[in-house]
């Protein structure tokens, strides 16, 4: 490694001392910019959205939008002279030399080698199935197996509980190795619990849908279900998915760490080159899930338009199949470098425990948490009026979803070139507004019977994906300016856990504010009715989710202006025993509360009790 590379093991940071930019899954630099990575720099925000159910842009592909922007639009340092590269040859320092006596020829390194080329194929499919789990909920969940709203929204917010691990996993990669190895174990063992829950899902036998099918085969919804029991078995699909995704954060953590420790290898003029071609390769991963989707699971017992598809089984069956011989191909090819020295679990902690005492840094984290909270609470209409009343189809979904990955490079890439430097509250402010109004116009317009067309209401997604964009920016840019050198990742990795963490309770309190409407929001039949009043019903509900997506802007000043201001703080300010409390004290509170709820939830026996969000266990008997 050059003299001008500093090498850190807090979740692996890696830095040029020429300037300073942060990086997600895969983020590259230039030699005249400082590089972070972390182990998954997983803080992409949730969309401000009343359709939140639906599958998002997952923080694997926002953190390759990010890289890739990075790489493209980024300077590139110029060639240094020979002399000086010369007499650098000749005076390597001791760590060059230990990286040179493992990895040989450093012109000859690469992810196409068999020795690495498995962490590339693995970002692939890491990234694959992470989108598909997501992708599929909308036809399986509400359409083949017929939940109710409110259902199935504490069954997706089940589904991506494990990203509230992405602090833990990040410890345990860097601090209790196996067999002497921190990366390469964690890799393969999250193969194997993908491959585990893919198993249980794919042999489980899937039982006919819920509801009648017409000759067509669409639903009558109107007609009693010919096959009630159904939701008794959801749970088969609903932990083994919680599994799955748990799987995937563990890999996405190992895959991190591995792809750091390739990159330090490579030399300085070409560093970046392997996190670009990562970046392309997990966000192919990507685009190839959207693409299955909408082309094989787009039969009408799914939601979609055509008269055949993939079966559920079928689509488990093949990504089990990936999995087993990925799980073979990293084994033989995912090369780990020898460690010099390993972190100690005790440092971490330590290390944690002075960031969370930093009122600078608690104040992001709080208002990290309170910001996520009420953009998370939801309306239980939401997947309704898609469904019903708009009836979204899942090949045009899964198409405006791919189109909203390509509006997000070109926001990237423009905030990047034209708004790096204005002021951080005003960019969220902005953001939180066009997103809460981009997404009332087509849906009080669709509750209203004025437009009820897909392609209108899904436009909204593509324009959502611009400030949806500078949001998760400008969080990034945060932790770059308020953390110490050395824990970036640890900074990344308090934010991200916290952030999640409040993701259950802000659905189970959607649900149970959404209860308090009557006709009920979940129910699809009030849907199929389409009465005047009901209308006025939802369009209420929609009303108070946008107050709650505005009312997160009240957290504003928890965070510094610019960067000027974010040095100010760190300088300044100093430990405050009651935001270390409120960082801490508030999620652990809110964190098992939510768990709770959306797990009575997602149970027939106990989904009806009102203080759930039910409407009352007598009326359901």
């Amino acid at each position: 490694m050059t003299p001008s590379v500093a090498r850190s093991t807090d979740f692996g940071r890696q830095s040029s001392d020429f300037g300073r930019q942060s990086s997600d899954f895969g983020r590259q630099s230039s030699g005249f910019e400082r590089q972070t990575t972390d182990f998954g720099h997983q803080i992409a925000p949730v969309p401000v959205r009343s359709t939140a159910f639906v599958r998002q842009t997952s923080p694997l592909e926002a953190g390759a939008i990010n890289d890739l922007e990075d790489y493209l639009f980024a300077p590139r340092a110029p060639e240094p002279a020979k002399a000086s590269s010369k007499s650098d040859a000749e005076a390597p320092t001791s760590s060059e030399e230990s990286t040179s006596e493992e990895s040989g020829d450093e012109d000859s390194i690469s992810l196409w080698t068999w020795r690495t080329c498995g962490l590339p194929l693995g970002g692939f499919f890491l990234a694959f199935l992470n989108a598909t789990v997501m992708g599929v909920s909308y036809g399986f969940f509400l359409g083949y197996m017929g939940l109710d709203s409110n259902v199935m929204m504490s069954v997706t917010a089940l589904m991506k509980l494990p990203q509230v691990l992405l602090l833990p996993f990040g410890m345990m990669n860097d601090c209790l190795p196996i067999c002497g190895q921190n990366r390469k174990p964690y890799f393969l063992a999250s193969w194997v619990l993908c491959g585990g829950a893919l198993l249980v899902m794919s042999v489980w036998p899937l039982p006919p849908p819920y509801y009648c099918q017409f000759p067509d085969g669409t639903y009558d919804t109107l007609s009693p279900p010919c096959n009630p029991s159904i939701h008794k078995e959801k749970n088969w699909y609903v932990f083994p998915m919680f599994i799955l995704v748990a799987g995937v954060q563990m890999g996405c953590v190992a895959g991190e760490g591995l792809l750091l420790e390739y990159s330090q290898r490579e030399p300085l003029m070409k560093r970046g080159k392997m996190k670009a071609e990562f970046t392309i390769v997990t966000m192919a991963g990507s685009l190839a899930s959207s693409v299955v989707i909408a082309f094989f699971m787009n039969g009408k017992e799914y939601l979609g338009t055509f008269d055949w598809s993939l079966s559920f089984n079928g689509l488990m069956t093949l990504c089990f199949c990936i999995s087993a011989v990925l799980l073979v191909v990293c084994a033989c090819c995912v090369h780990e470098p020898r460690k010099v020295e390993r972190p100690s679990l005790k440092a971490h902690l330590e290390s944690s425990w002075h960031l969370v005492k930093s009122k600078c840094l608690s104040s992001v984290l709080l208002f990290a948490f309170i910001s996520q909270f009420f953009s998370g609470i939801t309306t239980t209409a939401g997947p309704m009026v898609r469904y019903q009343w708009v009836q979204v189809k899942v090949l045009q979904q899964q198409l405006f979803q791919m189109s909203g990955m390509f509006v997000m490079m070109l926001a990237t890439a423009a905030y990047k070139v034209y708004f790096l430097q204005s002021c951080w509250r005003r960019a969220i402010l902005i953001a939180i507004v066009t997103v809460t109004v981009t997404d009332a116009i087509p849906t009080f317009l669709a509750v209203f019977d004025v437009i009820r067309d897909q392609y209108f209401y899904l436009g909204e997604e593509v324009v959502a994906a611009v400030p949806t964009t500078a949001l998760a920016l400008v969080l990034n840019l945060m932790v770059i300016e308020l953390s110490e050198p050395g824990q970036e990742g640890l900074c990344y990795g308090l934010i991200g856990t916290v952030m999640h963490s409040s993701q259950p309770v802000s659905t189970a309190v959607s649900n149970q504010l959404s209860s308090l409407f009557t006709p009920s929001l979940s129910k699809p039949e009030n849907y199929a009715a389409d009465l005047p009043s009901f209308r006025t019903t939802v369009a209420w509900s929609y009303v108070l989710t946008y107050t709650a997506s505005m009312l997160g802007a009240c957290a504003l000043p928890l965070i510094p202006r610019q960067k000027a201001d974010a040095q100010r703080r760190k300088r300044d300010w100093k430990s405050s025993a009651l935001m270390t409390g409120l960082v801490l004290g508030v999620p652990a509170v809110c964190l098992p509360y939510g768990v709770l709820v959306i797990l009575l939830t997602s149970q027939p026996e106990t989904a009806c009790l009102r203080w759930v969000g039910g409407q009352g266990c007598e009326a359901h008997g």
